[in-house]
């Protein structure tokens, strides 16, 4: 009999052997990425195309930023982009992989290494996503100004707290073992959360600046030239500007429902289970949708922050037009 088949029918012995020895506190902590309390086949199934999936999208993020074919991406909000991208990435490889070969490999080590690289990912993804909203209001609210603010050595720094912080809030509850669940909730409740307020805040902000900036250049240009324009031409000025309002909420909305879409339900349930206890009963079905949608946010990102871009795009389609007729035949 093969190793892997040997290990996959002494699963039932082991995952209780993991439990006495991680303690059933740490053991419950995975349980929130686990879909239940072992990882099945029907898991993997769906687990490992994930993890190509999103190793491939946000690969081709970091290829086409460090590429770069028309020589436009190096700029301050793409590098935060591409720092996305790299976290995201630690979530699918090794973080997701590492879940899936629990299925064959239930061991304590990988466990912890799993636990430890998926919140490392999260984390850094969530701060940077904090970062480019704030650089998003700076660009907007201080169009002039903002050259003095946003520079690189300053986008180093923040890109080397981002990491600090992210490393502190992975591996700060592994201390204490035993407790490392209270302990991740704890933490990512007083960073998360206020996370998730300022970046809310903030796309608002630019919403409303920006409506109010199209709307005032509206009013001026409507008071000069009013007398050489006709109608039809001022109605086709408002109604163009009436599509960019649109198109800004629509981005808005997308950004802001994609975040709250995706881990509203995984921080209730995760509070629910360390404040509640056995006192709150989770179903199955409500750990299954939870536990998915945070393990899809590492897939939509690449596709919201970057590829719908049209830098983006034709960048990634210059690369690959490259590569394919660079090929020898």
């Amino acid at each position: 009999m093969a190793p892997w088949s040997i290990c996959c029918t002494q699963r039932k012995t082991i995952v209780p052997v993991l439990v006495q020895a991680l303690g059933r506190q740490a053991y419950s902590c995975f349980l929130m990425f686990y879909f239940s309390d072992q990882v099945t086949s029907a898991h993997v199934a769906v687990l490992l195309p994930l993890v190509v999936l999103t190793a491939v999208l946000n690969s081709l993020v970091i290829v086409t930023i460090w590429k770069d074919p028309f020589k436009n991406l190096k700029a301050i909000p793409n590098y935060l982009i591409l720092n996305l991208a790299v976290s995201d990435l630690l979530v699918s490889i090794p973080g997701e992989l590492l879940i899936v070969l629990q299925y064959w490999f239930p061991h304590g080590g990988i466990l912890r290494a799993a636990d430890m690289t998926v919140h490392l990912g999260f984390s850094s993804s969530g701060l940077t996503m904090l970062g480019l909203a704030v650089e998003r209001l700076l660009v907007i609210s201080f169009p002039i100004k903002s050259a003095d603010y946003l520079t690189y050595t300053k986008l180093k720094l923040g890109i080397l707290c981002i990491w600090l912080l992210a490393g502190l809030m992975a591996f700060l509850p592994e201390l204490q073992w035993d407790s490392v669940f209270r302990n991740r909730v704890i933490i990512s409740d007083a960073v998360c959360i206020p996370s998730f307020f300022l970046i809310c805040s903030c796309y608002a902000r630019i919403f409303f600046l920006v409506r109010k900036g199209w709307y005032r250049n509206l009013t001026t240009e409507g008071a000069g030239f009013e007398e050489r324009q006709s109608l039809t031409e001022i109605s086709r000025e408002i109604e163009s500007r009436k599509k960019r309002e649109r198109s800004v909420i629509r981005c808005v909305a997308l950004l802001l429902g994609l975040l709250i879409l995706s881990w509203t339900p995984y921080k209730v349930l995760a509070n629910m289970i360390q404040f509640c206890g056995k006192r709150c009963a989770i179903t199955y079905e409500c750990k299954v949708i939870a536990q998915g949608l945070i393990f899809l946010y590492p897939l939509m990102n690449p596709i919201v922050y970057a590829l719908c871009t049209r830098k983006f795009r034709q960048a990634l389609w210059k690369m690959i037009y490259k590569y394919k007729f660079a090929r020898p035949r």
